[in-house]
């Protein structure tokens, strides 16, 4: 067996991995939450474990500039501290680029260079929070991008997007070896069959890819949605590690994002909702659980 290879099965090995199914909350920290009374946030994550979610996903920990300076970290530092302290596991996102969408349709020529960009900074971000928070804290990875099923039709668009998942992968084995997550969303640009190749591509990365059902977006119907959902859910293939489902109703354009929360009964429903094949079931966002309501700005 080549050595490589034996390395990356003794690091599959070790790496500490969330027990069975998590039942994950995203947070998507946004500059304005520091209005949130500092005493407020340990009695908020409380809730999220009295509720019954077992783990944080901090969506990203930089967003272009935002959180990156000394102020920001800490107060961002400070937040997922509390969190851990109040028993939820942290998948910590890295840095978010707010122009990926734009930057992703560079010519694909270009592509490998701009991912190569985007996993500089990952590798920076990643080994100031494992020295800041420590190594023991950190329960998985997250890579705040999205892998629509537009952009990555392109064959060789795809080999770039393996590749720059694959390395990814390996830096941050070599920071601290957790499990490593993306999302990725879906809006008819491909079949059902071809999306869930996507996916399949995605894992083969070591990448665990977690599909939004697309339901606060409300792109496609709820029987489009369950066709791809489903092709992507077969018990049998390891293609969705899980599912995010969105308790939202989106109001605005994506360039412009907007949208609310759903009324209480709704979104009390909604939160029943459990990933098939003993996946993740990931719920998106904070914010709109109903217990947000009048404590954090939607």
């Amino acid at each position: 067996m080549r050595a490589w290879l034996r390395l990356m099965i003794l690091l599959w090995l070790l790496t500490p991995c969330l027990a069975g199914a998590s039942t994950a909350i995203i947070y998507q920290p946004q500059l304005r939450d520091r209005d949130v009374a500092q005493a407020q946030w340990p009695l908020i994550f409380m809730q999220l474990r009295a509720q019954g979610f077992d783990t944080l996903v901090v969506q990203w920990t930089e967003y272009g500039d935002a959180f990156g300076d000394a102020a920001g970290h800490a107060w961002l530092l400070q937040r997922v501290r509390e969190a851990r302290a109040a028993g939820l596991h942290i998948v910590l996102g890295l840095n978010s680029d707010p122009a990926f969408f734009q930057r992703q349709q560079v010519p694909t020529a270009a592509l490998g260079d701009y991912l190569h960009t985007l996993s500089r900074r990952d590798d920076a971000v990643a080994r100031r929070w494992a020295g800041d928070l420590g190594v023991d804290a950190i329960d998985g990875w997250y890579l705040p991008m999205e892998i629509d099923d537009k952009r990555w039709r392109d064959p060789k668009a795809r080999e770039a997007l393996q590749d720059y998942l694959a390395s990814e992968r390996r830096q941050l084995d070599r920071i601290a070896p957790r499990p490593v997550y993306v999302t990725s969303f879906f809006a008819g640009n491909m079949t059902p069959e071809r999306y869930a190749e996507l996916l399949d591509a995605v894992q083969h990365t070591g990448v665990r890819a977690w599909v939004q059902d697309g339901a606060g977006t409300g792109r496609l119907g709820e029987g489009e949605r369950k066709l791809y959902l489903d092709a992507v859910s077969q018990c049998t293939e390891t293609r969705a590690h899980g599912i995010v489902f969105e308790i939202f109703h989106q109001t605005g354009a994506d360039k412009t994002f907007s949208a609310t929360a759903l009324p209480d009964a709704a979104a009390n429903t909604a939160l029943t909702q459990r990933a098939p094949c003993h996946g993740d079931s990931v719920f998106f966002e904070l914010r709109y659980l109903p217990e947000m309501a009048g404590i954090m700005q939607r």
